[in-house]
């Protein structure tokens, strides 16, 4: 028996308003598609070292181990960042990625009709995990051609509703920053009950000593949190790993609403084992420094002009359309992300690479911005 249409239970009402991610095609796909090979994805910022050599290795000596099940509390790794962070590992909180821990944000204090307020352009996330749950966002635009944070139009956005307010520093897409006396200033300001929320994926490449790390609003018993991720600098995105440091009460909270197993044991033994690594770390910041000073002398021999940033990308103005140039530069074998996603349709975001794939970056946007004007 055939039934057609199908019949299913309505969607929750909250869900209309979210699209689901779109997420680009494999390289090989598109080396595929085109007849292209060596094409070089700069979309992601991803780290084109790739992993250390030590997260490998440790790896593979667990391979024997994939028929039991992860370590729920993360003790080995919890111990470790534990001690190279200064803080007790009841403040630490792991997930699937430091996308997951946002999730466990929104379930925790936010219900149907809370609000939340962030910058934009921003990392779209936030908006996601909110309204999973019904809540709404307060957006609040970023001022200035350098893309700033406006903390007192943030702060006057806050209000009765307001359950979490995000902050991304260094910010996705712009690579800036907040700077630690406009940000002691706004924590000190923050009604009670607002959980401040610090999106620190970059935190590694942010070279300001003015840049806060976070953990000392903690310390002082302010309500932050500050995401980290062992996806950029690490370069473990593969395995989704990331982490929170939290007062003891919040991440207290946010385990009522984390499932046991989320993070995997190949993410937790590479993860622990890319700590200890210092070489690789130091050698991908390096290579970030280079290929920024490379990137900003080629926009300017082209005339354009990129956001100063202390991420592992940038965020650059074409003066045409993002997505005309996106195509031009992936026949020549780049991938790029189109700014008009994050409502700047001539930007492009591009992630720093090797000197290389820099230069072939740069050659081939030359190339577009020459067959589209």
């Amino acid at each position: 028996m055939v039934k057609y249409p199908v019949t299913k239970p309505d969607l929750r009402n909250c869900l209309n308003h979210i699209k689901p991610y779109k997420p680009g095609k494999p390289v090989e796909e598109v080396e595929r598609e085109l007849g292209l090979s060596g094409v070089i994805k700069l979309a992601s910022n991803e780290n084109p070292l790739g992993a250390s050599p030590l997260a490998v290795e440790a790896m593979q000596k667990n391979l024997s181990k994939m028929h039991d099940y992860p370590d729920g509390y993360c003790y080995y790794l919890r111990e470790a960042l534990s001690q190279k962070l200064g803080v007790r590992p009841e403040q630490l909180i792991f997930g699937n990625g430091s996308d997951e821990i946002l999730s466990f944000l929104a379930l925790a204090y936010v219900g149907s009709g809370d609000e939340a307020v962030m910058a934009t352009p921003s990392f779209s996330q936030y908006e996601f995990a909110l309204r999973l749950l019904g809540g709404e966002p307060r957006k609040v635009e970023l001022v200035g051609d350098n893309f700033e944070y406006d903390l007192d139009a943030i702060l006057a956005a806050v209000n009765e509703k307001t359950r979490l307010v995000f902050l991304c520093t260094p910010n996705n897409p712009t690579g800036t920053i907040i700077r630690k006396k406009e940000l002691n200033s706004f924590v000190e300001k923050l009604p009670d009950k607002v959980l401040l929320v610090l999106d620190q994926a970059y935190l590694e490449y942010a070279w300001d000593p003015d840049h806060p790390t976070g953990i000392e609003y903690i310390e002082q018993g302010f309500p932050v949190i500050s995401l980290r991720t062992f996806s950029k600098i690490y370069g473990l995105a593969g395995l989704r790993i990331g982490y929170g440091v939290a007062p003891a009460e919040v991440v207290a909270d946010l385990s009522r609403v984390r499932e046991p197993f989320s993070v995997n044991a190949m993410a937790q033994a590479a993860a622990r084992a890319a700590l200890e690594d210092r070489d690789h770390e130091e050698r991908s910041r390096k290579m970030v420094e280079e290929a920024r000073k490379q990137l900003a002398e080629g926009f300017a021999e082209m005339g354009l002009r990129a956001v100063p940033d202390q991420a592992n990308f940038c965020f650059v103005d074409t003066g045409v359309d993002s997505k005309q140039v996106f195509q031009a530069l992936m026949q020549r074998g780049v991938i790029v992300r189109t700014g008009d996603i994050f409502g700047y349709p001539t930007y492009i975001r591009v992630t720093y690479g090797t000197e290389e794939q820099n230069r072939r970056f740069l050659k081939g946007l030359k190339e577009a911005l020459a067959e589209l004007s």
